[in-house]
């Protein structure tokens, strides 16, 4: 390599920053002139080679991929800046920008159904930007991570979950029918969407996990304890780590679970294996024209233009409901009418706290507890005499 300047001097620091820069981190490791657009680079690959940072386990594509996307946030934010000039202010001042709703950089925002901006979440950013820093440390290029004093950004605390009233869960039922959704003059759709459905609310699956059902996971549906064994999720096509649709082996949390299916459930699962030709023990359950698996985002896009427009649900014009609403829908119902805990296990969660915080709408009324407050007003004693006490 070479470079040239008008001065001996000026060429030589010239030809330091272009060797800097051409450094091949795998070999020279992190050092402090490294930009952090090359740091998350860097921290990519180390990921990728040495799998979950606490339990060491291979980190699967998807995930992966998400490190990805946050990774280009952060460069197209803060990708120009050295490692050795990353500092508590600057990172404070960058999330915070992020974080109040303002743009940084490329980053803009959109609005949510209620028309309210919806600006990107900075958590995972942080947790990234952390991740990378602490690996700058462990090399030496840092003394410490200063992404530890950065602050939190204050934020305005949601009102409550986005979830459907049993009246709409209802209304929604009606408008996912072919008979309802069928155009004049094209042919008319078929029973999938409106199945999908009714597993998703009776069992508050995460949409990957129910289309991931095969036959061989539903255990006694003839019986009066149906049951389905979820112990697998669909991962859709990641660029440059998932190429095709396939189905993973195990849950997003890593668990599997068993649920008991309602009547009207298991019914509708009985009557589509006997209309699908596809009944082998591995196939899908909700299986395409072609025996392959339903690809989520087509059932994503279906229920979106199904419920477009729809007033019943309280959404802009533009914008329909998600699978993901049907999920909190489930989650506040088992909640309110049977516990917080019975609505974890329902959804898989390890943690009730974020059931609780994701996935439980407010009630309208507070609980019926009057007959337990009841016992404060039983039968006044009688009256006793005071009695005084000579000193």
């Amino acid at each position: 390599m070479s470079r040239q300047a008008k001065t001996k001097g000026a060429a030589k620091r010239a030809l330091e920053r272009a060797l800097e820069d051409r450094a091949d981190p795998s070999i020279a490791g992190v050092t402090p002139t490294m930009t952090l657009g090359q740091l998350g680079s860097f921290w990519l690959r180390h990921r990728e080679t040495h799998g979950k940072v606490r339990s060491g386990e291979p980190l699967q594509p998807q995930s992966l991929a998400a490190y990805r996307t946050e990774v280009e946030v952060v460069t197209k934010a803060l990708g120009g800046v050295r490692v050795c000039e990353v500092t508590v202010a600057l990172l404070d001042s960058a999330l915070g920008t992020i974080g109040k709703g303002e743009p940084y950089g490329h980053l803009e925002a959109h609005l949510d159904r209620h028309g309210d901006p919806k600006w990107r979440s900075t958590g995972q950013m942080r947790s990234v930007l952390k991740g990378m820093l602490d690996l700058a440390v462990r090399y030496g290029a840092l003394e410490a991570n200063p992404m530890a004093s950065v602050a939190r950004t204050a934020r305005r605390r949601k009102i409550d979950v986005d979830h459907l009233t049993v009246e709409q869960a209802i209304h929604l039922r009606h408008l996912v029918r072919p008979e309802v959704q069928r155009v004049p003059g094209k042919r008319g759709p078929n029973r999938d969407l409106m199945d999908v459905i009714d597993f998703l609310l009776g069992t508050g699956c995460r949409d990957g996990e129910a289309l991931g059902v095969r036959w061989r996971d539903l255990i006694d549906l003839g019986s009066d304890r149906p049951m389905a064994h979820v112990c697998g999720t669909l991962v859709e096509p990641r660029k440059g780590y998932v190429e095709k649709l396939f189905r993973q082996d195990l849950t997003k949390s890593g668990d599997d679970r068993t649920l008991l299916l309602p009547d009207h459930v298991a019914k509708m699962l009985q009557e589509r294996r006997k209309a699908s030709q596809w009944r082998s023990l591995d196939d899908p359950v909700f299986a395409s024209r072609t025996g392959n698996w339903l690809n989520p985002s087509n059932i994503r896009t279906r229920l979106r233009n199904a419920t477009l427009g729809a007033e019943e649900f309280g959404l802009p014009s533009d914008e329909g409901l998600s699978p993901h609403d049907l999920r909190r829908t489930v989650g506040t119902l088992i909640a309110h009418e049977v516990s917080l805990d019975a609505a974890r296990d329902q959804l898989g969660h390890s943690d009730g706290s974020t059931t609780y915080q994701h996935y439980v709408g407010k009630r309208p009324i507070s609980p019926d507890v009057r007959a337990t407050l009841d016992v404060f007003f039983g039968g006044l004693p009688d009256a006793v005499p005071l009695i005084a006490h000579e000193a």
